[in-house]
């Protein structure tokens, strides 16, 4: 390679890591901000010093790669003491929120109240993902777009609760008594709903209340299902959903605070339709027996 090969090496991996270092800095400007917000002391130092670190400033000076260097220590050093705080004092100002809407009224809810939870909504859509939730995630960050039909995606993630397969196995016991010369049976509509989130927390999240329904084609000796699940996605002013669980510590979304926002025209209600096709021999069926 000559020199000239290997100064353009250079420079386009120097582009590169500046264009994910600035990626990740815009979403860590993101949550600093919320950490203001939630005006907890631990979050703004953690997500400050992170920001610090990933700024994409002056990679190739050596003093200031071991600045960073030390700053993400200091960040992991952080979360290891304080490991906990961080959800506490989230969980605080979302009770905070809460309680000035449940005693002060709707009318009395500030404007940087409904910024403050509008910014939080907007940091469960792109950080759902970390907590293991991405649907969820990506269900309410289209609450921020106003929207005249339902929204549809295909993934089999609903096959990951136990509560939907046992529908499903309940429809292939109904199946079982059905002559195969058919193009199709409608299967009966089956309304499913989570009042604990703790064992099933990503679909729950994602999907409860839900109406699950499904079509069946014979296919050789086996029944094709083409399912759908159909969520109306919006905050309920009395819900409580567990999105995080870290040792005895939980981290419990009040819908108070965001359906005030829903009241106010700031946040969307739609219906969300997930599609999703599986073979009556599926191996995720059986387990679930």
């Amino acid at each position: 390679m000559n020199v000239t090969d290997q100064a353009f090496v250079y420079r386009f991996t120097k582009f590169i890591a500046k264009l994910l270092l600035s990626i990740i800095s815009l979403f860590l400007c993101m949550f600093f901000v919320w950490s203001l917000f939630i005006r907890g002391p631990i979050l703004i130092v953690f997500t400050a010093t992170l920001l610090l670190v990933f700024l994409p400033l002056k990679l190739d000076k050596p003093l200031f790669t071991l600045i960073k260097v030390g700053l993400l220590i200091l960040a992991v050093a952080l979360i290891i003491v304080f490991s906990v705080r961080p959800i506490q004092e989230i969980q605080k100002q979302l009770n905070n929120w809460n309680t000035r809407l449940t005693h002060q009224g709707l009318r009395n809810f500030s404007t940087i109240d409904k910024i403050a939870v509008y910014n939080t909504n907007l940091v469960y859509g792109f950080y759902a993902q970390f907590i293991g939730a991405p649907e969820f995630g990506k269900e309410v960050l289209r609450l921020c777009i106003p929207t005249s039909s339902s929204r549809n995606w295909h993934s089999s993630i609903a096959m990951k609760s136990p509560k939907i397969t046992s529908a499903i196995n309940n429809w292939l016991k109904l199946l079982s008594y059905q002559e195969r010369n058919v193009a199709q049976y409608n299967l009966p509509a089956r309304k499913i709903i989570w009042n604990d989130y703790s064992d099933d927390r990503r679909v729950a999240l994602a999907m409860n209340p839900v109406v699950l329904e499904s079509k069946a084609l014979p296919e050789g000796n086996r029944w094709r299902l083409d399912c759908k699940a159909s969520v109306y996605v919006k905050y309920r002013q009395d819900e409580a959903r567990l999105l995080l669980k870290l040792k005895d510590n939980k981290l419990i979304n009040p819908g108070g605070p965001f359906w005030a926002l829903q009241e106010l025209g700031w946040l969307h209600p739609y219906t969300a339709i997930w599609t999703w096709t599986i073979y009556s021999d599926d191996p995720r069926l059986s387990s679930s027996k």
